[in-house]
């Protein structure tokens, strides 16, 4: 039987946002949503945050604990030991990588990648765009890696950009893999529209949005996306 841990990826000194891991949506923190919103995974076994050991990050661990999940600090910049490290004493052999920058990761997404994963025998998967042939609204992004070969990852000889950016050395050839990219069902086949949360002025936006909608922790990626289209003139 495999085991699958989620690695919640968070931080609160962003360059561009500062402390947007803990701005309110909707009444609730963005991390609590994308915790909250991966718990819903049936496929899931545990979660588990990665931060940092930066003094900013203890307001991290403390939302953490107050959530009830587990919690890992690590290196700032060294990202791929960071996730090395919150999967220690851990035998999961399937990882899947979340950014907290999404608060509408859907439970559905990261069941459809997880099964591709598992049927295409991939090293790694993913359903973010502008990769590959990924056709998804961008912030429903999930990837999946085998553990095995995470554990490989670590042990080459990257620069400090890979080591950073957990998968680039895969997506930009540097480490040949078995890669798989999720092609979108018809109603998240929306690679025009945008969920994530890379500035204040994104935020905002979602925040319009949420508003007006009505949306909340359960509300399905399909949702969200109606939602939008019903409105995204407010915007």
């Amino acid at each position: 039987m495999t085991r699958t841990v989620a690695v919640i990826q968070a931080r609160l000194g962003s360059r561009r946002f500062p402390d947007k891991m803990l701005a309110e949506l909707g009444g609730q923190a963005l991390l609590e949503w994308v915790v909250l919103r991966v718990r819903q995974s049936r496929s899931i076994d545990r979660v588990v945050v990665a931060t940092t050991l930066e003094t900013l990050d203890d307001r991290i661990v403390a939302e953490c604990r107050r959530l009830g999940v587990d919690v890992a600090r690590g290196s700032t910049n060294d990202v791929l030991s960071r996730f090395i490290e919150a999967l220690q004493g851990d035998d999961a052999d399937t990882v899947v990588r979340i950014c907290a920058d999404n608060p509408f990761v859907d439970a559905g997404c990261i069941e459809t990648v997880l099964r591709e994963h598992a049927s295409a025998r991939a090293d790694y998967s993913f359903n973010h765009r502008p990769s590959g042939a990924c056709d998804y609204a961008d912030g429903f992004g999930v990837e999946v890696v085998s553990r095995p070969f995470l554990d490989e990852l670590n042990t080459r000889d990257l620069s400090a950009s890979h080591r950073e950016h957990v998968t680039l050395a895969i997506a930009d050839g540097t480490v040949l893999a078995r890669v798989h990219a999720c092609i979108a069902p018809t109603l998240l086949a929306r690679p025009e529209l945008r969920f994530d949360v890379d500035e204040p002025a994104d935020f905002h936006r979602l925040q319009t949005l949420v508003s007006l909608a009505g949306l909340h922790v359960g509300s399905a990626a399909a949702e969200v996306v109606a939602a939008n289209d019903r409105h995204g003139a407010a915007f």
